[in-house]
């Protein structure tokens, strides 16, 4: 009896550092994915970002200038957005975290909606035209991406679940079996 105790608590604890262990590399692995979710959306060096404008839309330097002054200030702006959200994400209850996740998405709208009339301020309207074609481009395949994203988290998330099911299940089981023992002694 002592023995089956024993090894139900050892089972128990190997099971909690198990998970610990998986919920561990998801948070790692979030926190790369917000790395390329904020390269994604202009965390991008600013003069490379208006080098890479400038060969692929034919800009002039003053254009170029201008282009370097836009994405410096998203990239700006987005990052104190990610410092408050960060602050308050730390404090929040898990009740508020869906709130302020929409509310930093619909910051982070606004950003890019400014941004994408600055370059529209500075930019002609073939090369705007060419510009906006290349963002979009961009945007779809980052939707697609992040839909992906999604789409595996939940299916990790289910099988956590129900890997904790099992686990619960098999304790159950055992207990039963147990009380079972101590109920017909052995003769």
């Amino acid at each position: 009896m002592k023995n089956r105790i024993s090894l139900m608590l050892i089972m128990f604890i190997f099971s909690l550092t198990t998970f610990a262990q998986v919920e561990k590399q998801e948070m790692k692995h979030k926190g790369e994915d917000h790395k390329m979710h904020m390269k994604m959306m202009g965390d991008q060096d600013p003069a490379e970002f208006s080098d890479k404008m400038g060969m692929k839309l034919g800009l002039n330097a003053e254009q170029k200038e201008a282009v370097k002054k836009a994405q410096l200030k998203r990239k700006e702006s987005l990052m104190e957005l990610n410092k408050d959200h960060k602050k308050i994400m730390a404090s929040e209850d898990a009740e508020n975290m869906a709130k302020e996740r929409s509310e930093m998405h619909a910051g982070m709208m606004e950003i890019n909606e400014d941004f994408n009339e600055s370059m529209m301020d500075v930019l002609d309207d073939s090369q705007y035209v060419q510009w906006n074609t290349m963002h979009t481009e961009q945007m779809k395949m980052h939707e697609e991406k992040m839909k992906m994203h999604d789409e595996k988290s939940k299916m990790k998330e289910g099988k956590m679940k129900e890997g904790k099911m099992k686990m619960k299940m098999k304790t159950i089981k055992t207990k039963e079996k147990d009380d079972m023992d101590d109920d017909n002694p052995v003769r």
